[in-house]
């Protein structure tokens, strides 16, 4: 069964989410507990889907419960189907209080923290009125967003030359190493290749700065050193490497945006890794007056910083 022209509007945001749920878990009970359903109404939620499109959208062999060919192949889709829903419904919400503008960005957190929360805050009275939505993005996720008109502009570190792109660098800052103050390597100077590899990692994801770093370290030295964790969040990774779990390689702005008790962070001797930040947009987009203050605080603010 092809799901037909009429049909294409029917999709249900309840459904997507148990499908999502149970591809996470690799289980049907996990969802349930997760949403807070019964399972049996996860399980009529992902029959219904399959029945209005047609496609089988769950395997079970071997290897367990999970996504077929097909459901892999939608799954991008559905993830921003319920994104765009919760947008919808956050923006709803903060029209609802008055707002006259919001203004959607995606930043890496470092970013966010140290240069636009601060000019954001010394335009508050000038645009009292004006929401900031920011996603915490730090991978190529952030081209697809602008590309699409789902955010206004990005602030990234991965571009690729794109028709109907435009990227301007705004700052540039170095690769260090956050380790434990009770690291033995925590009242060096600076850090070599050699050492960074010889210490337990705490490392980030596939496409973020770091992870990516980390990996040039790896192929100089020939060296893949003991993973203790991985994480998605600086915080929690922060607060493992605070124990003494191990260290982790992060842009300059990420050590500073999250400083805590009991860290130490040393810079590379190597200072060839470098993280170039950037504002992307989209040349289609018309940005309003809000939009436009904001960036240009944001160019001034990093030249400051630069000089």
């Amino acid at each position: 069964m092809v799901m037909t022209g009429s049909r294409r509007e029917e999709l249900s945001v309840r459904r997507v989410r148990s499908l999502l749920a149970v591809a996470e878990h690799c289980s049907f009970s996990m969802a349930a507990q997760e949403l807070g359903l019964t399972q049996p109404a996860v399980s009529q939620h992902v029959k219904q889907l399959e029945e209005q499109l047609g496609l089988d959208l769950l395997k079970r062999d071997k290897e367990g419960l999970r996504l077929s060919s097909g459901a892999a192949a939608l799954l991008p889709a559905f993830r921003r189907f319920l994104s765009s829903n919760g947008a919808i419904l956050d923006q709803l919400a903060s029209l609802g209080q008055g707002a006259e503008q919001i203004l959607r960005i995606a930043s890496p957190a470092s970013y966010a923290a140290l240069f636009v929360v601060p000019v954001f805050q010394a335009l508050r009275e000038r645009f009292p009125n004006h929401i900031l939505d920011i996603s915490e993005i730090d991978d190529e996720e952030s081209i697809r967003l602008v590309r699409d008109g789902d955010i206004d502009f990005g602030i990234t570190s991965v571009f690729v030359p794109s028709p109907g792109l435009h990227f301007e660098a705004l700052h540039q800052d170095f690769a260090c190493v956050v380790m434990s103050e009770f690291n033995t390597l925590a009242k060096e100077a600076e850090i070599d290749d050699d050492a960074i590899v010889s210490q337990p990692m705490i490392r980030f994801p596939s496409g973020t700065t770091s992870h990516d770093w980390l990996s040039a370290i790896m192929e100089r030295t020939g060296v893949e050193p003991k993973t203790i964790a991985e994480v998605r969040q600086l915080v929690t990774g922060f607060h493992m490497i605070r124990q003494n779990l191990g260290v982790a390689v992060v842009p300059e702005g990420a050590a500073k945006a999250c400083e805590l008790p009991g860290l130490t962070t040393v810079p590379l001797s190597n200072r060839s890794l470098i993280r170039t930040l950037g504002i992307l947009t989209n040349d289609s987009h018309h940005p309003t007056d809000f939009e436009r203050t904001l960036v240009d605080h944001l160019r001034n603010k990093s030249k400051v910083l630069a000089e």
